[in-house]
């Protein structure tokens, strides 16, 4: 199980003082896709992006299982889900069955201020006579503090592939699939 605290926001969560109200946690934060990154085409290092040089491609399709309780005498919410995906082997993967792809969790306040960013490695496994794949990760959690001011709904997070600059570029030149 893979764990992301905001150490710091926990910290001033703890400090803070006031009457504790049932609704802190009602509303939790929802993960969602980041749009130019839900997608990953994999090339081989120093190559020409065509298919016999493709090495993987991979699509984020959604968050699965995810839950949300309280924690910490209610100053923190857990969120926790798995981040579903389509892998296809390309032709220059070389035979190998296992390939580990990097995923990316990032948290943000309301407007939109980056609080915290975790990379994830997740391992992908081809069936034997396959090169198609579809895996759920293992769960990822995230404890976000919570206090009279700030709610669970006050988070935003953020999934994608971590993604390389020609990689990034080659998404948003494509576009959404």
């Amino acid at each position: 199980m893979h764990r992301l605290a905001l150490g710091a926001l926990i910290l001033l969560a703890a400090c803070s003082s006031g009457p504790r109200t049932e609704d802190l946690l009602v509303a939790c934060p929802t993960p969602g896709l980041l749009s130019d990154a839900v997608d990953m085409t994999r090339y081989r290092e120093n190559s020409q992006p065509d298919l016999t040089n493709l090495i993987l491609d991979a699509r984020l399709v959604g968050i699965q299982n995810g839950t949300c309780r309280r924690a910490r005498n209610d100053r923190a919410v857990i969120v926790q889900f798995g981040v579903s995906m389509q892998v296809d082997r390309g032709p220059a993967a070389s035979g190998a069955r296992s390939q580990t792809i990097p995923i990316v969790v990032g948290v943000t306040d309301r407007a939109g201020n980056l609080l915290s960013r975790e990379t994830f490695a997740q391992a992908i496994t081809f069936p034997v006579n396959s090169t198609r794949t579809r895996v759920t990760s293992e769960p990822i959690e995230l404890i976000l503090p919570v206090s009279e001011t700030r709610r669970g709904n006050d988070y935003s997070i953020l999934v994608g592939f971590l993604l390389t600059e020609v990689e990034l570029a080659g998404n948003r030149r494509r576009g959404q699939r």
